[in-house]
């Protein structure tokens, strides 16, 4: 969601900022049932097997229990900024920032689950994951990744002189199975 509240369509926002609502969405219910899997679990084994576990046993349950409801949250808070000083990524624990001179496009094709930013480099496009613009979204993933396309367009990001890889390329119509 775009942090400018009622511009206008044409106008192009100071900055921008993403998150997706249905990983976030996913990651807390998941949270929630893994949590509420464990709890019961806990209670389930009874009295007489709890008394055994020694308190070192029970906190590195609770240590590997919290670790993965952290991943699976901070999977979940991805985001994608987008201000003067260029665009930052946070996917999961991940931080990445490009200078907006580096980023030739932003792409989302069919298939592909979530958004990827094209970085320029020596070799040609690299793409870098954005999990904060995801197909999943249906629509408001369109809407966002028309605003970054024209947010970038908009601050000097460029695609010209810069050769596509044939990895790089979309699939041709008769590639697709």
């Amino acid at each position: 969601m775009s942090d400018e509240v009622g511009a206008s369509p044409r106008e192009v926002p100071e900055h921008l900022s993403y998150t997706s609502r249905p990983a976030l969405m996913t990651a807390v219910v998941l949270s929630l049932v893994l949590l509420s899997f464990a709890m019961y679990g806990w209670y389930a084994i009874g009295k007489e097997i709890r008394d055994q576990i020694t308190w070192i046993q029970a906190a590195t349950l609770l240590f590997f229990m919290f670790f993965m409801i952290g991943v699976m949250l901070s999977v979940g808070y991805s985001r994608l900024w987008a201000n003067a000083d260029g665009v930052t990524v946070r996917n999961g624990p991940i931080l990445r920032r490009y200078p907006i001179d580096q980023i030739a496009g932003v792409r989302l094709r069919k298939g592909d689950a979530w958004s990827s930013l094209l970085i320029k480099g020596g070799e040609g496009l690299k793409r870098k994951p954005a999990l904060a613009i995801q197909s999943l979204e249906g629509e408001e993933g369109q809407r966002k990744l028309v605003e970054l396309r024209r947010w970038l367009v908009e601050h000097g990001a460029t695609s010209r002189d810069v050769t596509l890889r044939p990895e790089d390329e979309p699939p041709q119509q008769d590639d697709v199975d």
